[in-house]
């Protein structure tokens, strides 16, 4: 049912903005439809241990997900549809500005849905928001994340490498600066405690500020975070806090004249958490005294990505890795602390719309305590097809 009227939603409003494409005041109004339908065929082998079965590491690569402890091999193979999508995209002209509307959803990481039947599996949003002049308000990239990834079949990819996170936010651009105040969301482990939770306050939002640099043959951008902790404590309710700060760079350099390029990400930081690798560790830990201690960390990942001749075929190889300073005197030893990946794939694309592709993945994850650590290995083999129309938001690969 949720689907049919989401569908019916998307094709009314299409249907009302294609009638009234020019509004009373003279604006013209456009919009476009567009996305991809991509079916994964996932081989993996866990080298400790098997996962549940609703858990996300069967459909994408998520470091906090592998499992670890003794050697026991388990296979496991899984096929799905979950990271097709489709978005919506709307343009016109407001108060003498460009506004610019978009919304898109896909299926992954749905809590609703199963594999026994009919497959069913709910939508999820990404991206809604709009643009009016150098003003963005609404659900899409963090500006601390610069929004550059290798071109891998897997989703999530380098996923230990990268600041990956969407969230409402009020971002201003000016000229290659960008501003912006963000949802605040503070994720803490207890004292000794591996369980990562997030709180119930907050203070105030996140601040980002970013700068974008051309180049000749690519280009470059640089983030700063700024940022506090905050929680509860549980006897006084009162509200504890921590500043922290990011650094973020990365950034695509063109290699030849077939295309090639050089893609690369590092972060550094204290109480980073949810904004790397995938919420790998907590942003902060509370100590016996319930004060709040930022966990610091390095991630970063760098990937080649080569057209052959012909240039239908391309591949792609990186690694990436992620380490967390974690101070052992608060954290517990099954607590998250370092972790990498390895992959390399070959595309064949016999036109733009049309994707075949195989990969190969190696993930690791070790606990604070080093003796504690768990592997696995992967083949991938995907097949996509983009629909509607072709440009950097429809075909913006996460």
């Amino acid at each position: 049912m949720r689907n049919t009227l989401l569908a019916l939603f998307f094709f009314c409003l299409g249907a009302i903005l294609w009638a009234q494409n020019t509004d009373n005041k003279g604006n013209k109004t456009t919009f476009k439809f567009g996305g991809y339908i991509k079916a994964d065929f996932i081989n993996s082998i866990y080298n400790n241990g098997d996962v549940g079965k609703d858990s996300p590491l069967k459909d994408i690569h998520l470091p906090g997900q592998i499992p670890v402890g003794s050697s026991d091999e388990n296979f496991n193979l899984d096929f799905h549809v979950k990271e097709s999508r489709f978005n919506f995209d709307v343009k016109t002209t407001l108060l003498g500005e460009d506004i610019h509307g978009f919304v898109e959803v896909d299926f992954l990481l749905s809590a609703q849905g199963n594999e026994r039947v009919s497959n069913s599996f709910a939508p999820r949003l990404r991206h809604f928001y709009f643009e009016w002049g150098n003003l963005l308000i609404g659900q899409t990239w963090s500006t601390f994340m610069i929004v550059v990834v290798p071109d891998d079949l897997d989703f999530s990819g380098a996923a230990e490498g990268l600041v990956f996170n969407r969230q409402v936010q009020i971002r201003y651009t000016y000229n290659n600066w960008q501003f912006s105040i963000e949802n605040p969301e503070t994720t803490l482990m207890g004292f000794k405690d591996p369980a990562i939770v997030e709180t119930e306050k907050e203070v105030i939002p996140d601040v980002v500020i970013r700068r974008n640099i051309t180049l000749s043959r690519g280009f470059l951008g640089v983030s700063f975070l700024n940022r506090v902790l905050s929680g509860k404590t549980v006897d006084k309710d009162e509200v504890k806090t921590k500043y922290v700060l990011g650094l973020s760079a990365g950034g695509k350099i063109f290699i030849g004249n077939r295309g090639s390029d050089l893609r690369f990400m590092t972060t550094y930081g204290t109480g980073l958490g949810r904004y790397t690798a995938l919420g790998f560790v907590a942003g902060g830990v509370i100590d016996e005294n319930e004060n709040i201690h930022g966990i610091q960390s390095l991630n970063g990942y760098i990937a080649y990505n080569h057209f052959w001749k012909p240039k239908r075929w391309s591949s792609s190889v990186n690694v990436s890795v992620y380490k967390a300073f974690n101070d052992l005197t608060l954290v517990g030893e099954q607590a998250n602390d370092n972790a990498y990946s390895l992959s390399a794939n070959i595309k064949y694309t016999p036109a733009p719309e049309l994707m075949f592709g195989v990969e190969l993945m190696h993930g690791y994850r070790g606990l604070a305590n080093n003796s504690i650590n768990g592997s696995f290995n992967r083949l991938q083999v995907s097949a996509k097809y983009s629909f509607g129309y072709n440009n950097t938001i429809t075909n913006e690969k996460r």
